[in-house]
């Protein structure tokens, strides 16, 4: 990765964790799209005086861990890359950096909205407790003792708020997917860019900018590439388009 991104980051004004919260966005429209760590110093060189960034404990291109859980016939993957909305994901988040941990499902809808819910956990409870099963049955039609461990993934995220839209961006880079948390592989050089506004506009803020740069969204999910990238059965056909797209443009960053 040739870019300096703290050098980078250095030029955004701070933003607290409690201040940040208040732009979360649970229930918002999702936009994602994928570009070489390459061409994030030019893109982010437009966004200093209208964002400010995320920092904690000085940091600001923070670490996270994410474990993916699935049935054993991978439901959730086959429903996202089939295309089905009312679809699910469930997931555990931790936050390394400040010790925060997380049970969560993220619910698309079939009016392309995404609505997340979340419990907090800790690390000494066992892993399945009532807490946890209520909320996967009360949020998803999937019953918790049916999940499995399917997906280990592993990267950094900036993230960047607007001053006066509720807008909210992350960039993920130094992605990795894992299967058992010793032998990891790596996304390439790309970053991942999420918008999330509570309507989708394509005419204020990030997007704006995006656009000039000649730069779509694109249909991204980091539980379904790492799936595919390590689960060689699951590699579909649709998915190795997308692959073959991001291996492109790792080339191109190289």
């Amino acid at each position: 990765m040739s870019v300096d991104l703290q050098s980078l980051l250095n030029h955004f004004e701070p933003i607290s964790l409690d201040a940040a919260d208040k732009a979360r966005l649970m229930n918002r429209v999702d936009s994602k799209f994928v570009v070489s760590v390459d061409k994030l110093e030019e893109i982010m060189e437009e966004t200093w005086s209208d964002y400010q960034v995320l920092s904690i404990e000085g940091e600001r291109n923070l670490p996270y861990r994410t474990r993916y859980l699935d049935t054993p016939d991978f439901a959730m993957f086959n429903a996202h890359v089939n295309g089905k909305l009312n679809r699910y994901k469930i997931r555990f988040r931790e936050y390394p950096l400040t010790g925060m941990r997380f049970l969560e499902s993220k619910f698309k809808m079939n009016r392309n909205r995404t609505i997340k819910k979340r419990i907090s956990r800790q690390e000494h409870i066992p892993e399945e407790n009532e807490v946890e099963e209520q909320f996967v049955m009360q949020q998803t039609p999937y019953n918790r003792e049916d999940l499995e461990t399917k997906l280990y993934n592993r990267f950094k995220r900036v993230s960047l708020v607007h001053r006066t839209v509720n807008e909210r961006i992350t960039i993920d880079t130094d992605i990795f997917f894992s299967t058992d948390k010793e032998n990891w592989q790596a996304l390439g050089d790309l970053a991942v860019i999420e918008l999330k506004q509570e309507q989708f506009s394509r005419h204020v803020g990030f997007t704006r900018i995006l656009r000039r740069h000649g730069i779509r969204p694109i249909g991204f999910s980091k539980y379904c590439i790492g799936v595919s990238m390590l689960y060689p059965d699951r590699k579909i056909n649709r998915m190795k388009q997308k692959i073959r797209l991001l291996n492109k443009l790792t080339r191109h960053s190289s």
